[in-house]
């Protein structure tokens, strides 16, 4: 079991590479991103037996990509995943679980034959706390990921096509990470295009290094954003725009899964004090912005857990839910479920929404802006899913593009109204009830 006390951050990345002999079977995980701890190699019938390799202390040990070499080509590779439920500290530091296999074990695996394009297996045949997918290949060289993996190499490749593509876009370094990376971040600014007050929109994505579909969705949502699209022009006259695909570039890097990770989650830092460099740097940019009352969307990316089916919401707690934050995120959600509708669809679905708030026990990215921010700026946790056929780089970019449209619809100068809304009707989103009481 962890240390509750445990402070150091893991520097190195996880390096294992098991070999049935010098000729046949190779696993190598020796590579940013990688997690793969061997328990058995079987030549003969091109099978392979491995469990993620993540160390609790950093988080939820679920993530595993690996590169295969020696792959026979006249049969079928045949991968056994088998879950680490190793003891995870819960959303209480101190307190700690065993991790349900599901999480490490995803109905398909993501296949890669050059490390860089993406697409799925076959559905894997599940067995208790393992699965075991089945894989042709004419290749004798493949990659095997939980996901689709999204590193900060692919990050900095990403935000350079943005620039490329957009003169009015700038790279910049969020902030330098306990490890000493950088968290790489893209600003979107086209100066003089109106005279109207600017609107302010914050993305970000993987405070949860094993969410790795999240990092694809603000991918997809760049490349919309650097496009021709009208909408997409539209949107870069009238807002400014700040997109970081990874938080968590640390865990990414290392392989690990980074959620619930000791002393705390990255998702529970936004708090009176910070303890992740980045975390503290996105704050004061969010902070600027709210001075200037500049800040009209925020939104943090994410993957919920592996039964979701649809993409899904979650928003802040009753008390910070004023009259016209209530319309205004509303009237976001109707026109993100009229324009998000697959491969990963929008349908509808809020989580549970939190009574009260206390500052003191809630520090989770979602309350932090709605707390300081004007009463009409949005501030959102949007959950794409990772279990699904259409979790893949292109379902995930085209999911990120029906995003950008959506916020380019809904920033209207009527989100930013003189007096503050009052009804007395319900929005469309929230049970009545709830209103009543």
């Amino acid at each position: 079991m962890c240390c509750p006390k445990f402070q150091m951050f893991f520097l190195g990345v996880i390096l294992i590479s098991y070999s049935a002999n010098a000729t046949g079977l190779r696993v190598s995980s020796d590579f940013p991103g990688g997690s793969a701890r061997v328990l058995n190699i079987d030549p003969s019938n091109n099978f392979i037996r491995i469990t993620p390799a993540g160390d609790p202390k950093h988080g939820w040990p679920n993530w595993w990509f690996f590169r295969l070499d020696g792959a026979d080509v006249n049969k079928p590779v045949l991968l056994e995943v088998v879950a680490n439920q190793g003891p995870v500290q819960t959303d209480t530091p101190g307190q700690f679980r065993k991790l349900p296999a599901n999480w490490s074990l995803p109905d398909r695996a993501a296949v890669s034959m050059d490390g860089t394009n993406w697409e799925h297996t076959a559905k894997g045949r599940r067995q208790g706390d393992k699965i075991v997918y089945q894989i042709n290949t004419s290749a004798s060289t493949l990659w095997l990921a939980w996901g689709p993996p999204f590193t900060l190499k692919d990050a900095d490749q990403i935000i350079r096509e943005t620039c490329h593509r957009s003169p009015d876009a700038t790279r910049f370094v969020l902030a330098r990470t306990l490890g000493g990376r950088s968290v790489p971040a893209v600003r979107i600014t086209e100066p003089g295009a109106t005279n109207s007050p600017r609107y302010g929109v914050w993305i970000q994505a993987r405070q949860h290094a094993w969410e790795s579909g999240s990092s694809w969705v603000a991918a997809g949502l760049l490349e919309w954003l650097a496009s021709d699209d009208p909408d997409a022009q539209s949107l870069r006259r009238k807002a400014d725009i700040t997109v970081i695909p990874i938080m968590d570039v640390d865990s990414v890097e290392t392989g690990q899964g980074g959620k619930d990770q000791i002393p705390h989650d990255q998702n529970r830092d936004w708090g009176t004090t910070t303890y992740f460099p980045e975390v503290g740097a996105a704050k004061d940019h969010l902070a600027a912005l709210m001075k200037a009352d500049r800040l009209d969307i925020f939104l943090d990316l994410h993957d919920p857990g592996p039964s979701e089916r649809v993409v899904d919401f979650y928003i802040p707690p009753l008390p910070l839910l004023f009259p016209q934050r209530i319309a205004n995120e509303d009237d976001f959600l109707a026109i993100v479920q009229e324009q998000v509708t697959g491969p990963i669809p929008f349908t509808g679905t809020i989580k549970p929404l939190p009574r009260t708030y206390d500052p003191e026990k809630n520090k989770s990215s979602d309350t932090w802006p709605p707390t300081r921010s004007a009463h009409h700026a949005i501030s959102l946790t949007m959950e794409i899913p990772w279990n699904v056929p259409g979790s893949t780089p292109s379902g995930y970019r085209e999911t990120g593009a029906q995003l950008g449209r959506s916020i380019s619809l809904y920033l209207q100068p009527n989100i930013r109204p003189v007096s503050e809304i009052t009804t007395n009707m319900p929005p469309r989103f929230w049970p009545a009830t709830i209103f009543s009481q």
